[in-house]
């Protein structure tokens, strides 16, 4: 199996796994509404179990949606160049690209400190005595999701230098409804 694969794979099965905890969010919030308005009794830390779980699932999903071609751009000016020149088009969005990965690179290096301080310290989100969460893992993925982030970036301005070199586009976009075909 080639390294493309198995990346493709580990994005696609980061993308699942958001997906199941978008699931499980909806599920929370459910029992959350269904124990206060029959049982006058809310589920606890529902609140805590929410606001964790939208980091998680935008950095599990995120490189997923990148590869897709689905991340919310203003291409007016990519599409302009297009219609010029294929070549630098493509160029222009492989310099876009470098420069993300580079960000995101730089969000995982400043993230790592901060998910073992709170693995050293034992910081928890919410109320012991109520429902408390550790820090950790949340910033662990947090690491994880910008790290695949910055690979993605990285494999995408690599194609992109390449079709700007041969003058064809790595990625072909239907411009009807912004999806990757």
């Amino acid at each position: 199996m080639s390294l493309a694969r198995l990346f493709d794979g580990l994005t696609r099965g980061m993308n699942a796994l958001g997906t199941c905890l978008v699931l499980f969010i909806m599920g929370v919030v459910l029992a959350d509404v269904i124990g206060r308005s029959l049982f006058s009794r809310p589920l606890t830390g529902t609140a805590e179990m929410v606001a964790m779980s939208i980091a998680v699932v935008v950095f599990l999903q995120f490189p997923s949606t990148l590869a897709a071609g689905r991340v919310i751009a203003a291409d007016g000016l990519v599409e302009r160049l297009g219609r010029r020149s294929v070549r630098a088009e493509q160029w222009l969005l492989a310099l876009h690209h470098a420069v993300g990965a580079g960000l995101f690179a730089l969000t995982g290096r400043y993230v790592w400190p901060l998910m073992r301080i709170a693995y050293d310290s034992g910081d928890y989100y919410g109320t012991p005595a109520m429902f408390s969460f550790p820090k950790w893992p949340i910033f662990s993925v947090i690491c994880f999701g910008c790290t695949v982030m910055a690979l993605q970036y990285a494999v995408m301005t690599v194609g992109f230098t390449r079709a700007g070199w041969q003058g064809r586009r790595y990625i072909e976009v239907d411009p009807a409804n912004k999806v990757v075909s």
